[in-house]
């Protein structure tokens, strides 16, 4: 084979040649009858593979003939792909999907003629207060490193936009009409500032996924303010975006950038959707503590140098709720089950399994959950069986909008007191090899 197709190789003195023959084959393909077989497929792999061997009690022959008439009568590879869907979900679990190799409708063929930009909503990246009547829009805050926190586009909190690119506007208005368009454009804004002087600001939008990232910075960033001032300094906050590495080198660079020094950490798992590295943390958060070191002038602690990673052996508090999934899951198990901190928030989503998967046929690929995961402790299964936390606190609707957090504000309150206790617990006194009481020599010496 040569670049996947029949060749030949013809060997020369100083060289070598090396052909392709290219070809075609035309194929008719009975279709019910291979969707058919694809879903069979699909029912095999999971009575044979899934991880619970009882397939949650559900009779699967009954399961096969009831979706198995429907699967082959699909009209196309999406509609297959939701008569299988609807028989995983039969099995009431979490990690199941099949998810189709092919698009409803086809790519533009490379002759079509090219695209050059694509229209979109722009962001000026604020946010409009949304009690405000008009005229204009009222700004109530900037995001944080957003072009209008920018110091050549900056718009302040409370500042009015007037007009956008010269057209009036008002907070009963479709922002579309004005905002649709390309990114890389300049947009001009007429602002009213408090005294009611007027100016003109030119700003380059970015799009809505970029203002939705720097909101996420934004809310870090707010939270860490929020835990400083209700702390008067004594905590640290980190976020756990996601369970993959990323995050964690993220989560150990914020031991020095965020920690360095603070008495206790909270750790917030909220809105994290799995991953892998929960015995990385475990790691950094559990390591075991056999010495103490002290330098000739320095203060006790131990040589970074010597561990596998960043350490954190202060109080913790790791905050959860329902959207903690999968592997965030399997953390906040551990911690509670090692008895290393506290959970605070929501009983996560009890969504625990390992899954890997298989390519059928040529139309899709199926999700395969292989390993149960269970809670040290109890025995218990994971799955359908979220970490419960020390203190169940719900957010009522409206309070992130405005800024009210109950769930870290109950976590600070608690890592508090942990943190007192913590302090209190009796220290080894540390006695040099030079102030050690010396034994009486022996008499027969």
């Amino acid at each position: 084979l040569s670049d996947q197709k029949p060749g030949s190789v013809a060997v020369k003195p100083i060289s070598v040649k090396v052909s392709s023959y290219s070809f075609s084959a035309r194929q008719r393909i009975d279709l019910p009858k291979k969707y058919q077989a694809a879903f069979d497929q699909c029912w095999r792999q999971m009575r044979d593979n899934y991880y619970d061997g009882n397939l949650n009690h559900r009779n699967w022959d009954n399961i096969r003939r009831k979706y198995s008439e429907m699967a082959r009568d699909a009209v196309d590879n999406r509609a297959f792909a939701e008569v299988v869907n609807m028989m995983l979900g039969e099995l009431n679990g979490s990690h199941l999907g099949f998810y189709t190799s092919g698009r409803r409708f086809p790519r533009p063929s490379s002759t079509s003629r090219p695209t050059t930009w694509r229209e979109a909503t722009a962001h000026l990246g604020v946010r409009f207060d949304p009690s405000y009547r008009g005229p204009g829009l009222k700004i109530k805050d900037v995001i944080y490193n957003s072009p209008a926190d920018k110091k050549r586009s900056q718009l302040l909190p409370g500042e009015i936009i007037l007009s956008i690119d010269g057209q009036s506007v008002d907070p009963d208005m479709d922002l579309t009409q004005v905002l649709n368009g390309p990114l890389d454009r300049d947009i001009i804004l007429r602002v009213r500032n408090a005294k009611g002087e007027d100016r003109t600001v030119t700003i380059r939008p970015i799009s809505y996924s970029t203002a939705r990232r720097l909101l996420y910075e934004q809310w870090i960033r707010d939270n860490q303010a929020l835990v400083k001032k209700l702390s008067d300094g004594k905590l640290g906050y980190v976020h756990i975006q996601g369970m993959n590495m990323p995050s964690f080198y993220r989560f150990e660079r914020e031991l020095y950038a965020v920690a360095a020094g603070k008495d206790g950490l909270i750790i917030d798992v909220r809105e994290n959707g799995g991953g892998f590295t929960t015995d990385h943390l475990l790691t950094v958060l559990t390591q075991p503590v056999h010495a103490i070191t002290v330098p000739r002038g320095g203060g006790p602690g131990y040589p970074h140098d010597r561990k596998v990673y960043a350490t954190w052996t202060k109080p913790i508090i790791v905050l959860c709720n329902q959207n903690s999934f999968s592997n965030a899951e399997i953390f906040s198990h551990a911690i509670k089950t090692l008895k290393r901190g506290k959970l605070v928030g929501v009983t996560t989503a009890g969504g625990v399994i390992s899954t890997g998967g298989t390519r059928i046929m040529d139309i899709g690929f199926l999700r395969l959950p292989f390993r149960g995961w269970f809670v040290l402790e109890t025995g218990q299964d994971m799955e359908l069986n979220g970490a419960v936390p020390h203190f169940e606190i719900w957010p009522k609707p409206g309070d992130m909008p405005t800024g009210k957090d109950e769930q870290l504000a109950k976590a600070v309150e608690v890592l508090l007191q942990d943190v007192a206790d913590w302090k209190s617990r009796p220290q080894p006194k540390l006695i040099k090899a030079s102030e050690r009481r010396r034994q009486p020599a022996s008499p027969n010496r």
